[in-house]
């Protein structure tokens, strides 16, 4: 099932890649999620291409219910964000996957960060919800999309807790 999302960030597009890079936005984005537990790691730098791999560990009491059987009280989504160089105006493109580890389900997508002005920036997210789940695959997608769509716009919250903890 398709599901796209435009995230705004209070930071301009060089700060949001070293955002994405820093273990304290892991941290930040664990509170603003709820997370038992989140860990990351970087490939590259930040100025450059760059891959995150973070690994959340999360409670199923939000999950929708028909979802609930299949993930039990908590579950673990592994995220990767692969971002290419940036262009001349910091802008990047890149990949994102979510995979929801012991279940056929995750999403796909093609990632653009670009500058909205001086100091914001702007997310898209393009990207596919797959659950490959004999007759019940399709039902799910339409249930966790919501779901999914909130979980991706606290990244706006994160962002915002990010950068009033580091605008010193």
């Amino acid at each position: 099932m398709k599901l796209r999302e435009t995230l705004n960030l209070p930071l301009p597009v060089r700060a949001v890649a070293t955002m994405y890079a820093d273990e304290d936005y892991t941290a930040i984005r664990r509170e603003t999620l709820g997370a038992n537990s989140a860990d990351s790691t970087v490939d590259g730098d930040p100025s450059g291409a760059f891959t995150v791999r973070t690994e959340l560990t999360m409670p199923t009491d939000r999950v929708p219910d028909i979802v609930r059987p299949f993930v039990g009280s908590s579950v673990t989504i592994r995220e990767e964000q692969a971002w290419s160089a940036p262009a001349p105006d910091g802008s990047r493109t890149g990949t994102m996957s979510l995979d929801v580890a012991g279940t056929p389900a995750g999403l796909t997508a093609s990632v653009r960060l670009i500058p909205s002005g001086s100091l914001t920036s702007t997310v898209e997210i393009d990207g596919e919800l797959v659950a490959k789940i004999p007759l019940l695959g399709s039902r799910i997608e339409k249930a966790a999309v919501p779901y999914v769509s909130t979980v991706l716009r606290r990244e706006e919250k994160s962002a915002a807790t990010y950068q009033a903890k580091h605008s010193d």
